[in-house]
């Protein structure tokens, strides 16, 4: 999820940060803020919830960033620690279920349907957004999660694997393995809907 003018860039944006700068805090919010907001939003289903916990992950960002250090773990990365902890506060002290009510974006449909395995299988590429979400409500949640922080979050398999306490090797494979579940739901849903369509003909 590196910058679009590259790392060494947000390393000196972040060392700016650290000191308080203004204008570098509200880069660093620019750069993530979309993909923080998507990750709470298709967590928890609700427009409003997702932004008042993406708000708290910011403000808690301003009070931590003096004390951020790399050391193996990137910026983004340690930002979506922040937010899968607030996450997993917020279900605590609701006492609500993980819930994915609302339609996928036209930007994390395109990304699911594109996915390619490691056998260079794509997604089925007729499926609609409809049925992406109820595919991916018969995944685990870890599954979901992983699905989610590569496809709507925007991470690689190595950032991901810092924020789940895992390696990219096994994120890879985790990664993989939910792909193709998805896509074989997919085409279990695909088959049941063409034949009911035949019996109705």
């Amino acid at each position: 999820m590196g910058p679009p003018t590259g790392a060494d860039n947000e390393v000196e944006v972040i060392r700016r940060a650290r000191s308080g700068d203004q204008a570098a805090l509200g880069q660093l919010y620019e750069r993530y803020v979309d993909a923080v907001y998507r990750y709470m939003l298709y967590r928890t289903g609700s427009r409003e919830t997702a932004e008042d916990l993406s708000a708290e992950v910011f403000a808690q960002m301003l009070t931590a960033i003096a004390r951020y250090e790399d050391k193996g773990l990137p910026f983004g990365a340690w930002l979506f620690r922040i937010a899968r902890a607030r996450l997993v506060d917020y279900w605590r002290q609701s006492r609500r279920r993980e819930e994915q009510l609302l339609p996928l974006s036209d930007e994390v449909e395109a990304s699911l349907v594109g996915a390619e395995s490691a056998e260079g299988e794509g997604m089925a590429s007729r499926s609609d957004s409809r049925a992406l979400l109820q595919a991916l409500g018969y995944l685990s949640q870890a599954e979901r999660e992983l699905i989610l922080l590569r496809f709507a979050a925007g991470l690689n398999n190595q950032e991901i694997a810092l924020i789940v306490n895992s390696n990219s090797n096994a994120v890879k494979s985790m990664m993989y393995r939910a792909l193709r579940k998805l896509r074989e739901i997919l085409e279990r849903q695909e088959q049941f809907y063409r034949s009911q369509d035949e019996g109705r003909g």
